[in-house]
């Protein structure tokens, strides 16, 4: 009888070395893939930050780029202008009534469009049970600080103007979009309009004086930025401008009396710290603030969602932050 036990044992044993095996093999799956994606997109970022070909050529082509991602299934598409403005419409198959998704581009003011956003942007609109409008703005250094700004205050007059209640607005960008979204916010209460309801930074670019320690530590892991092209997009955009204005630089205004925030930042780009100080300010101004950092990943990592599990994670957890959100607010 006792031996009757040991077959079992064993193989329980077996049962768990196979699961172990099994586990690394994902994993190992799972970092390949990655480290794939990690090259891809260092490749393409040091072919549309190349200086020798004309920066109007290069938009052209980078707009090419939008194939590589997109949209979900069912989200329909339409488009439109705000005065000289283009912007795209997406309306998901579901989607709560009047919640609205104001989104800004990243592209460090001088490139990218809303063209090169559709995947992201149709993605991030099912995901919060949203339509979303995801506009152009004027790009540097053609138009220079703040005519950015100036047009995504446009953007968000005209949505207001539509009847949108702005409680059901959501603001977000990333990298230098995430710079526009804290800056409309406050330009919009400079202007006396009334705040959205809730803001996220996909790995913002809120610091133009590129002072965050991460802009050092990350210098050599970063794929997709250097300090190098930090600098030469804030000269293209800023100019001479003062780097620490309220619009140019949000890390360093009044944040008092924003909406909740939620920030994501991967671990290895050299933003970073434009994240983690952001959301240290914003406490420091009692405003409600998540702060995510993905370890490992690069710049606007989720922009992959359609390759990297951790990439629609992150979706996923800013869907759960804005649900969170607007459910307390219906209670």
């Amino acid at each position: 009888m006792p031996f009757r036990g040991e077959p079992a044992a064993q193989s329980t044993r077996r049962g768990v070395q196979l699961t172990d095996r099994a586990a690394m093999k994902a994993e190992a799956t799972a970092d390949l893939r990655t480290n794939i994606t990690k090259q891809i997109v260092g490749l393409a970022t040091q072919f549309a930050f190349n200086d020798s070909i004309p920066l109007p050529a290069l938009r052209k082509v980078i707009d090419q780029m939008r194939f590589l991602a997109r949209p979900p299934q069912g989200c329909e598409l339409q488009t439109g202008h705000v005065g000289h403005i283009a912007y795209d419409f997406w309306t998901p198959p579901q989607f709560e009534p009047g919640r609205l998704l104001l989104y800004s581009h990243g592209g460090g003011y001088i490139m990218f469009s809303h063209r090169t956003h559709r995947g992201l942007a149709a993605r991030l609109a099912e995901e919060f049970a949203a339509q979303a409008i995801v506009h152009d703005y004027r790009l540097a250094p053609e138009h220079r600080f703040p005519a950015a700004i100036d047009d995504a205050l446009s953007v968000y007059r005209h949505v207001l103007e539509q009847g949108y209640d702005p409680a059901k607005i959501i603001l977000a960008g990333d990298s230098a979009g995430g710079g526009i979204t804290f800056a409309l916010m406050l330009a919009a209460r400079d202007a006396g309009l009334p705040l959205p309801g809730l803001a996220i930074g996909i790995s913002p670019w809120v610091d133009m004086t590129a002072s965050g320690q991460s802009m050092r530590e990350n210098a050599d892991k970063d794929v997709m930025l250097k300090p190098s092209d930090i600098e030469a997009f804030r000269e293209k955009y800023l100019a001479d401008g003062d780097t620490k204005h309220p619009y140019a630089s949000p890390l360093f205004a009044d944040l008092k009396g924003l909406p909740p925030v939620m920030l994501q930042a991967a671990g290895d780009e050299i933003l970073r710290d434009d994240s983690v100080r952001m959301a240290a300010a914003l406490r420091d101004a009692r405003v409600a603030v998540e702060l995510d950092v993905s370890p490992g990943l690069f710049h606007v990592f989720e922009f992959a969602w359609r390759w990297l599990p951790q990439s629609n994670g992150a979706i996923v957890r800013m869907g759960d932050f804005v649900r969170r959100h607007f459910s307390l607010r219906k209670a």
